[in-house]
């Protein structure tokens, strides 16, 4: 018998129609005692805007106005994230945004990054 190859589903390059400029943090100070970031032009992602909140009743608060989805073998650069990056900044559409949560979505047949996911606010 031949070997089978199980792939998980990824979606149309043609779906993946948003742009973003990420700044991500670098872990490096300048000399004026200011954080260094990488600015990093995407392409081929998806933005979903919607208001996201936390806790119930009147004891509500808002933990993410979109989320943003980067897709290996889609999104171009795919950036490689890690949890220092939260409280980077992203920019789509001239609205800059903070990153709350970053989702690593693994391929569990390699356990190579299938996409992240990130909440910002």
């Amino acid at each position: 018998m031949g070997l089978i190859v199980i792939k998980l589903p990824t979606i149309p390059k043609e779906m993946a129609n948003q742009s973003v400029v990420l700044k991500l943090k670098t872990g490096e100070v300048n000399n004026w005692g200011k954080e260094e970031y990488e600015k990093i032009s995407i392409e081929h992602c998806v933005v979903q805007p919607q208001t996201i909140y936390s806790g119930s009743n009147n004891n509500r608060q808002i933990v993410a106005n979109a989320i943003v989805f980067f897709y290996a073998k889609i999104t171009s650069p795919m950036p490689v994230l890690n949890p220092k990056h939260v409280g980077s900044t992203l920019n789509f559409e001239g609205k800059d945004y903070s990153i709350t949560q970053i989702t690593d979505n693994r391929d569990p047949y390699s356990n190579e990054v299938w996409s992240y996911e990130l909440e910002v606010l």
